[in-house]
């Protein structure tokens, strides 16, 4: 999926990492807007495909990261020189863009859960690790791709849930 800029309100914003430098290696890339959690056993940010993963839960990417680097707006035959910067850490405490899981229900200020099988964007309204609350109109049945306005938290680093 294409990076997108899916935070539509920043109200209490926070990140455990507000630095991510040390949890990106070359073998990392996700888009803006993508949810993310740490990979406990390598130290690395991730995106998760299993719904359990929501233990280590983190936010949403304010980046694009490609093989350990943000994404430049530009490719030259030199981007090799250009110095490593700083990469931000995912968000939470902020209401993003998310894609329901279609099919689903979603009733106004219900729980929300990771559904990697939607996508990298993808939540549900079942599963075992919540990560936000749903925001809009209730709806009866998600159709493919509809996205839902989700107010996340995070989990890390006792599978807690919080804001």
């Amino acid at each position: 999926m294409a990076a997108k800029n899916t935070i539509v309100i920043s109200e209490a914003r926070k990140s455990l990492f507000p630095s991510a430098q040390a949890l990106i290696s070359v073998a990392v890339s996700f888009n803006q807007g993508d949810l993310l959690v740490l990979d406990t056993g390598t130290g690395l940010l991730k995106v998760p495909t299993l719904e359990t993963e929501g233990s280590t839960f983190l936010g949403v990417a304010t980046t694009t990261v490609i093989a350990g680097l943000l994404k430049r707006p530009y490719t030259t035959d030199v981007d090799a020189s250009a110095a490593i910067s700083d990469v931000p850490g995912p968000v939470y405490g902020v209401v993003a863009s998310c894609v329901a899981k279609t099919g689903d229900a979603f009733a106004v200020g219900a729980t929300v859960f990771l559904d990697p099988a939607t996508g990298t964007r993808g939540v549900a309204a079942t599963g075992t690790k919540v990560v936000g609350i749903y925001q809009g109109k209730n709806i009866a049945s998600a159709t493919a791709g509809q996205e839902i306005l989700v107010a996340l938290g995070a989990r890390y680093p006792t599978d807690t849930w919080k804001f």
